[in-house]
């Protein structure tokens, strides 16, 4: 009988659980960051800043790209969520993409060979703007996952994760007080496929 009560309280409990999502400690002062997609502000500016799919050949997914475009206004929320999770600022963070147009690029292949976007040989990387198309000023890989993976979802274990930042000026493609709407179009190609995204 106090077996069953006892199984009873524990179903109550992982309920209870489950409804409220668990986010807290039971113990006082201790609380769970907000995964970004419960970051409700930063989550609508990273996903608005984020473009990707599957590069699909013969029903094979050959690579699994995304990139995040570092533009002004994704970098004020990054900066605000690092303020919430670190308690600072990332002053560091990604320095080399401050006023250039930067990208965050997470590449996923079953040969991690082939997602070396550090190899000119195997990608080109191009961004377009109304100035036309430019190579990048630097590629970087970037290793502290266990620090990045909390403002973007598509950096995990199996990806290969990427800065690369482009001697053209950073903007926000949806501005309302811009005349025009900005090119802005980055373009991988590899030697089994082309992957362009537009913002």
């Amino acid at each position: 009988m106090k077996s069953i009560a006892f199984r009873q309280a524990t179903l109550a409990v992982l309920i209870g659980c489950v409804t409220v999502s668990c986010v807290s400690s039971w113990d006082k002062g201790i609380k769970a960051s907000d995964s970004i997609s419960a970051d409700n502000s930063y989550y609508e500016r990273y996903t608005s800043a984020t473009r990707g799919g599957d590069l699909i050949v013969k029903f094979e997914v050959k690579y699994r790209v995304h990139a995040t475009y570092l533009s002004p206004e994704f970098r004020t929320s990054l900066l605000k969520r690092a303020n919430e999770l670190y308690l600072e600022g990332a002053p560091d963070a990604f320095n080399e993409a401050t006023s250039k147009a930067g990208f965050i690029v997470t590449a996923y292949g079953l040969d991690r060979d082939s997602v070396d976007l550090l190899n000119p040989n195997h990608w080109t990387l191009l961004f377009e703007s109304k100035e036309g198309p430019v190579k990048p000023v630097l590629v970087k890989k970037i290793n502290d996952k266990l620090r990045w993976r909390n403002f973007f979802e598509t950096m995990t274990p199996w990806t290969t994760d990427y800065l690369v930042v482009f001697d053209r000026v950073a903007v926000n493609p949806g501005a309302d007080n811009l005349v025009e709407k900005p090119i802005t179009k980055l373009t991988m190609a590899t030697g089994e496929g082309k992957i362009q995204l537009e913002w």
